[in-house]
């Protein structure tokens, strides 16, 4: 090593998709990683102008600046907006053409006589694994910050395979699906965009987790005590063709990576929850992005009131199509009449986004309906809060499935994903309420798995711990290469 690379600082260049739930994971991750200030970070915000994904709000940057992390945001040009209609296919290929925008900063910024950084790795999304070609042509290790569970990562990367192996569309397939870590899958909670192979997100699918198997490493927002086997099956390289010795790539558990909101202890939602008792509480929110039709809210409001139980709900309506997140919900409009006044001695309905972190963390919930997306399962389970699967979307049916079955800290809401538009009735809600509010005896061991796990999470992040451990493996693997 010449002494002018000597003085150099290592530099990570991070390309997050401009989606709350993966760029908020994404930027924390990297707060994370440079806790220590050992590298010099850029984090690279794709056009601002792609429908529906506002610009990283300037609280964040700024509240990252103040820390002193040597943590930097650039804004790349925008790029002509792709025509593809499935969420998936349109993601991927927009983040393709940000590719000779991404390969010129990183060329301008180690060329730089004022440069005091080398770049030693390029992190992308889990949808931008084009991404490696560019890090191949500059000599750069490109590794993949996955967002979502070991459950996900497995079937990605046996997807490859898989495709080859079954003919059929998932969604007629008979029987099970196996998938290396998992055991059994049902076809009908395979991910949404895997169901029908002639969609072009079924193509990206497949090509995705073919490119995986040639990064330099996954990091994954898990932890071993939560997913051992999928993780086990994905280090043993169980995912690769018989006939295959590999690629397996090395995987870096690192999660919990949870992003904490700045708590407002005089919120509404939270005032509220101050007088309610221990454990009593179940609150309903689906997403960022998500929003049911007036019907199922209808039959939920229905189901709510028949169960008895205290809720909290953060409702949000759909107002406008394509990609544009949810807008606040009229409540006079989407609830049963005299919903909201024969339930306010037990009910608080919460017609905007809620401050879910600090609600789940609050004592007096009690459970939590899900949409089962990745972040907000983590946040449950660090709190300790079992949940009620009701999938809307992408890989959520398989997240739900897995915390049911394979994890044990939820309970199923019983969905007909044959007909997703189809409304899951009253009679459902209720049955699915009381189950996890420990009516039942499913409920109740979702509870004490849900508890072990609160335990089980921040005793990875911890020092010793399995995620911790993993966090100084790569920081290690990264420096290895200045």
């Amino acid at each position: 090593m010449d002494s002018e690379l000597g003085r150099k600082k290592a530099g990570l260049v991070f390309l997050p998709v401009p989606g709350r739930g993966h760029l908020a994971s994404t930027v924390e991750f990297a707060k994370i990683i440079n806790k220590d200030n050992r590298f010099s970070i850029t984090i690279l915000n794709m056009s601002t102008k792609l429908p529906g994904r506002p610009p990283l709000p300037a609280s964040t940057r700024e509240s990252i600046t103040s820390s002193g992390l040597d943590i930097s945001f650039v804004d790349l040009p925008p790029v002509e907006t792709p025509k593809e209609t499935a969420v998936e296919a349109f993601i991927s290929v927009f983040i393709t053409r940000h590719a000779p925008l991404v390969k010129d900063f990183i060329i301008r910024l180690q060329s730089s006589s004022s440069s005091s950084v080398r770049v030693v790795g390029l992190v992308v999304d889990l949808f931008a694994t084009t991404m490696a070609e560019v890090g191949d042509e500059l000599g750069i290790p490109t590794y993949v910050y996955f967002t979502s569970g070991a459950a996900l990562l497995s079937l990605m990367l046996y997807l490859p395979t898989l495709d080859k192996k079954i003919e059929s569309e998932f969604e007629d397939l008979e029987g099970t699906v196996d998938v290396p870590g998992l055991g059994s899958v049902p076809p009908l909670v395979m991910p949404s965009p895997v169901m029908k192979k002639k969609s072009p997100a079924y193509w990206w699918f497949v090509e995705h987790g073919r490119r995986f198997r040639y990064m330099r490493g996954i990091i994954a927002n898990t932890f071993r005590a939560l997913e051992p086997a999928a993780l086990q099956a994905i280090e043993e390289g169980r995912y690769l063709p018989s006939d295959s010795d590999g690629p397996t790539p090395p995987v870096f558990p690192v999660g919990p990576v949870l992003v904490f909101e700045e708590e407002d202890p005089s919120h509404p939602c939270l005032s509220w929850l101050n007088n309610q008792p221990p454990g009593s509480v179940v609150f309903l929110c689906f997403g960022s992005m998500g929003a049911l039709p007036d019907a199922q809210v209808k039959e939920i409001a229905t189901g709510l009131e028949r169960s008895g139980h205290k809720f909290l709900w953060s409702i949000r309506s759909r107002r406008t199509p394509g990609f544009a997140p949810p807008v606040d919900a009229n409540p006079e409009e989407v609830l049963p009449e005299g919903f909201v006044e024969r339930t306010k001695e037990r009910g608080l309905v919460w017609p905007s986004w809620a401050p879910q972190t600090a609600i789940l963390s609050h004592e007096a919930i009690g459970g939590f309906v899900s949409h089962c997306g990745w972040n907000s399962s983590l946040e449950s389970l660090w709190s300790g809060v079992p949940m009620l699967t009701w999938p809307i979307a992408a890989e959520q049916r398989l997240n739900g499935f897995e915390l049911a079955t394979e994890i044990g800290a939820a309970v199923e809401m019983e969905v007909n994903y044959k007909d997703p538009e189809a409304a899951v009735g009253a009679a459902e809600v209720e049955r699915g309420v009381r189950s996890l509010m420990g009516e039942t005896e499913a409920g109740k061991r979702a509870r004490d798995r849900a508890r072990q796990l609160r335990s089980a999470s921040r005793a990875a992040v911890n020092p010793g711990g399995s995620s911790n451990e993993a966090l100084t493996r790569l920081a290690a693997q990264f420096l290895s290469t200045l």
